[in-house]
C-alpha cells in the first residue's frame, strides 16, 4: 500500500487548481461587465432625466404669454423628477427667440373659430365685408403666424455629469404689430 501512494505526484490536484483559477477569472470578467452594464443604463436615464426637465421647463416659460415680452421669459426652472419634493435638475430656459412672422390672410380665418373671430377686421363683431375661404376675396387680417424657437438646457454637473439642450419650435397667432424680426 506504501507504494502505491508514493507515485502520486499531485496531477489532480494541479488540474484542479488551474480550473478554479480559470472559473475565478470567468466570474470577476462577469461580474465587471455587468457593473459596466449598470452604469451604462444608469447614464442613459440620467440623460432621460434631463430631456425631460428640459422639456419641462420649456413648457413652464410657454404656458404664459411669453410673446408679450420674450426678452423677459428667460428663466431657471427647478424640475423634481422623482417626485420627493425637491429640484433634481435645474432647467435653464433662454428667452424665446422670434424666427419669422408672416401676416394671416383674412380667407385663412375660420369665421366659426372664437380664436380666429378677433383676427378679422372689426373683430367679428359686425359686417366687415370680408369674404371667407367659400366666398373669396380678402387681405391681410389682424393676426399674423410667428415662429419661435425656444432653448433649454440642463447641466448637472455635480451628480450624474448630464448635460443636455433641448430645441422646441413653437407656432403662434399673434396680433398684427407684436415685436418680431
Amino acid at each position: 500500500m506504501q507504494i502505491a501512494q508514493r507515485r502520486q505526484s499531485g496531477a489532480t490536484l494541479i488540474i484542479t487548481l488551474i480550473f478554479l483559477v480559470i472559473f475565478l477569472l470567468l466570474t470577476i470578467s462577469l461580474v465587471s461587465s455587468s457593473v459596466v452594464n449598470v452604469k451604462v443604463a444608469a447614464n442613459q436615464q440620467h440623460g432621460v432625466e434631463a430631456q425631460n426637465a428640459a422639456q419641462q421647463g420649456i413648457e413652464q416659460v410657454i404656458s404664459k404669454d411669453f410673446t408679450a415680452n420674450p426678452a423677459a421669459a428667460a428663466a431657471s426652472v427647478p424640475v423634481d423628477v422623482n417626485g420627493d419634493g425637491s429640484a433634481d435638475y435645474t432647467a435653464q430656459v433662454a428667452a424665446p427667440v422670434c424666427q419669422t412672422s408672416k401676416p394671416v390672410k383674412n380667407t385663412d380665418l375660420d369665421t366659426s373659430n372664437a380664436d380666429d373671430v378677433s383676427c378679422f377686421v372689426g373683430n367679428g363683431n359686425q359686417d366687415t365685408g370680408i369674404l371667407t375661404a367659400s366666398g373669396g376675396g380678402g387681405g391681410n387680417s389682424l393676426c399674423n403666424a410667428t415662429q419661435w424657437d425656444v432653448k433649454a438646457s440642463v447641466s448637472d454637473s455635480a451628480a450624474t455629469a448630464t448635460n443636455t439642450t433641448l430645441h422646441q419650435g413653437i407656432s403662434v397667432r399673434v396680433p398684427v404689430g407684436t415685436a418680431c424680426p
